[in-house]
């Protein structure tokens, strides 16, 4: 009885009149998911027939009243989820939120989009006047109606879109950042349909996936002739200088990334038709002058993406993780301007840019074992009939790389979504297709070295594990060779196979100590791991250098100088498993206190009793700008991770604040790494210490342990309300997450 509620709840919420049911259904986009509600309906017994008459009499008989369709007065939407625990009797965060809507909706087939933090970002500040926004209140108000039925019927999808306001006034920006897409044939025709594609892609893409576009025009597709189509991004900051654009920039090259993606795999995409994307910043009032020049250039090699100078700038400036090409080219415009042109040679997607929809869900990169079979006999036959012998495949994303080969972005594509399915061999199958082609890289070389650590990681024995480590570090030595400007991402992850190197001999010597009868052996594999210590440290620190930021690079060495504090400070650890990799907390935080003076998180002309918040502040300010750069959710998780160790293991002493913060933060991240796992994807992971491709659910179990350290460590403190105070220790040794799952 309690689920037939439940679910009768659940669809009064999304339809709590006949007319919202009407102007719903006569919609024609809506189509599917009107099937969806009366399969859900039918199949919870609330009608009898799986027909469009019968749902109606349903919600006729419980029709809502006006009542219930008015929200509190001096409350809106942005009020509603801020105050959310009162009136909603809801302890969730934002992600925490959504991924509970989307499971419920994907759970019961419902064919409504799913719920993003981006859009209810958009929705406190932009009334639902699109389908899709109405849609979205759709989704949420159906979780509202199952889970939150006994709150009464107010919560409805009625009182939802009226919560969001009316169209607020059109802003004039000046300045920001445009970006054209430019259709252009070459022997095929450039039709309405191709076009129209195009248009329905960069709309789909912004509505679910870019959130801060405000109002009117600003983040909208506009056509600028038959073949050109725009997007403006505003810059939302009065300040006129190249770090100002940093929000607008990121969702611009976001943008094109997907969009030159899904172009490839576009059945409209062929040899004899051309996508040139260009992105301009700066006044919008001139802006023309240099976007048309940019999008129709001539340029060695065709690259999609093409950027100005001043592009340029800003991405250098606000380490958006893209690699540009080494020589630009140059161009006259008609007044006599110089105008200097250059372009993404390739994009740091495998740590930074989201997957791309058509990939993840290809029936070819999935795990199943169907799947698993029909690639490996496109990627090696092994004796049986070529695919052109056979009858003609079934179009996937492979088989369109295959024709395409020299598209180097759609192929690192495809190696980072099998990458993130462990499917490590056909990475490394498709990236050698990648490098046959441009040997020089960058991305793809680098991603090759990662997938030989991972394979190290796996090894059935460390000769194996070694060898496949050399492996790794040979791509390394031919990237320091040949590869123009190795950037703070290779350094950190070509450092990380010597980190895993020492850790994975740190862990095999612990757990087969018995093997080691010479004193001579247990000394060379010692010696081998402060090898390994102080070859990362040295790449890390070359990372630092490199980078604009050195966020990353300057986490993970603190990271490595606190393990080899530990274990220099008691080899007993190398071969006894019952002892924790930890130290007592002088011996864990003294690298950590030097490397924070060393890069000026702590300064002399601050007062000492200022200086804890100060390292606090400084750290949540330095998180917020790796996270900004972060839209794959595959990776979110460790960073939010590692942040937590930056304030619990490397912080001179632990607050409450710090105590709080890694509670909020660690659930939070267990909610993330859940939606992961729903899309069959798995995280990478430095839960322990070096960089490693985990199972969501393995990983979700480092957190869980993590999470209950810290509880019954803070203990009561937890809820206490001074946040300065200074958490008393417990035991001898330090309690780290950073070592907590090796």
């Amino acid at each position: 009885m309690k689920k037939e509620n439940n679910s009768l709840s659940a669809l009064l919420a999304v339809f709590p009149t006949v007319e919202t049911f009407s102007e719903f259904y006569e919609n024609i986009e809506n189509r599917k998911a009107v099937e969806s509600f009366l399969a859900f309906a039918a199949g919870n017994d609330l009608i009898k027939k799986n027909e469009e008459k019968d749902l109606q009499a349903l919600i006729r008989q419980y029709t809502r009243q006006k009542k219930d369709l008015t929200p509190p007065p001096h409350l809106n939407f942005e009020d509603l989820l801020e105050k959310k625990e009162e009136i909603l009797k809801m302890n969730l965060s934002g992600r925490a939120l959504t991924d509970r809507v989307n499971s419920l909706i994907k759970e019961h087939g419902i064919e409504l989009p799913r719920v993003s933090n981006y859009m209810l970002t958009r929705l406190k500040k932009e009334p639902a006047d699109t389908l899709y926004k109405q849609n979205v209140l759709r989704s949420l108000a159906f979780w509202l109606g199952h889970e939150r039925g006994d709150l009464g019927p107010l919560w409805n999808y009625e009182t939802l879109r009226r919560l969001c306001g009316e169209r607020k006034p059109l802003e004039n920006y000046r300045e920001g950042v445009r970006i054209g897409f430019a259709l252009y044939g070459r022997g095929d025709v450039i039709d309405h349909d191709i076009v129209g594609w195009l248009k329905k892609a960069l709309k789909n893409y912004i509505e679910q996936s870019v959130g801060h576009f405000l109002y009117g025009r600003w983040g909208r597709v506009r056509s600028h002739d038959i073949t050109t189509l725009y997007v403006d991004f505003p810059k939302e900051e009065e300040a006129g200088t190249p770090a100002s654009y940093r929000q607008c920039l990121r969702s611009a090259v976001s943008l094109a990334h997907q969009i030159a993606i899904r172009w490839a795999l576009s059945r409209y995409c062929t040899k004899n038709r051309f996508l040139s994307i260009g992105i301009a910043a700066g006044e919008y009032a001139t802006l023309d002058n240099y976007l048309l020049p940019v999008l129709n250039a001539k340029l060695p090699g065709d690259p999609v993406i093409r950027v100005t100078d001043y592009v340029r700038q800003c991405l250098l400036i606000n380490d958006i993780r893209v690699i540009l090409g080494e020589r630009p080219n140059e161009t006259t415009l008609f007044n006599g301007e110089a105008l200097t042109i250059w372009w993404i040679a390739a994009l740091w997607s495998t740590l930074y840019f989201d997957f791309v929809p058509d990939l993840l869900e290809d029936r070819i990169l999935q795990t199943d074992p169907a799947s698993i079979k029909e690639l490996n006999r496109l990627l090696w036959p092994l004796g049986e009939k070529s695919p052109a012998s056979q009858e003609k495949d079934e179009s996937n994303a492979v088989t369109t790389f295959f024709k395409v080969p020299h598209d180097s972005l759609l192929g690192v594509e495809i190696a980072k979504t099998l990458y993130y399915r462990r499917r490590f061999w056909e990475a490394l199958e498709i990236l050698r297709i990648v490098l046959s082609i441009d040997p020089t890289h960058l991305v793809a070389r680098t991603l090759r070295m990662v997938l030989f650590r991972n394979l190290a990681l796996d090894a059935p024995n460390l000769i194996v594990a070694q060898g496949l480590f050399k492996q790794a570090e040979q791509e390394a030595f031919y990237i320091l060779k040949n590869c123009a400007s190795p950037s703070e991402d290779f350094y950190c992850e070509y450092a990380v196979i010597y980190l895993a190197k020492a850790i994975s001999t740190i862990r095999y010597m612990r757990k087969n100590k018995e093997i080691f009868n010479e004193p001579e052996d247990l000394f060379s594999l010692k010696q081998m791991v402060y090898s390994a210590f102080d070859q990362a440290d040295d790449l890390f620190e070359k990372g630092m250098t490199v980078s604009p930021s050195g966020i990353r690079s300057a986490y993970l060495l603190n990271s490595v100088r606190v393990l080899k504090g530990i274990m220099k400070n008691n080899e007993n650890l190398f071969v006894n498993p019952g002892e924790p990799i930890d130290h007592v907390p002088e011996i864990v935080r003294q690298p950590s206190l030097d490397l924070q003076w060393q890069i000026g998180l702590s300064r002399n002309h601050i007062p000492p009793h200022r200086r804890n918040d100060f390292l606090f502040l400084s750290t949540l300010q330095r998180f917020k700008i790796h996270d900004d750069s972060i839209s794959l959710q595959a990776y979110r998780p460790t960073t939010y991770f590692c942040h937590i160790v930056s304030l619990w293991d490397f912080a001179p002493v632990r607050t409450v604040a710090i105590a709080k913060r890694a509670v909020q933060i660690i659930r939070e991240i267990i909610e993330i790494a859940r939606s992961v796992e729903k899309e069959d994807l798995c995280v990478y992971s430095f839960t322990r210490t070096y960089g490693e491709m985990l199972p969501a659910g393995e990983f979700i179990r480092h957190m869980e342990k993590s999470l209950r350290m810290i509880e019954e460590y803070a203990g009561e403190d937890l809820v206490n309300p001074d946040d300065r105070k200074i958490l008393d220790p417990k035991g001898y040794l330090s309690s780290i997450l950073m070592t907590l799952n090796i």
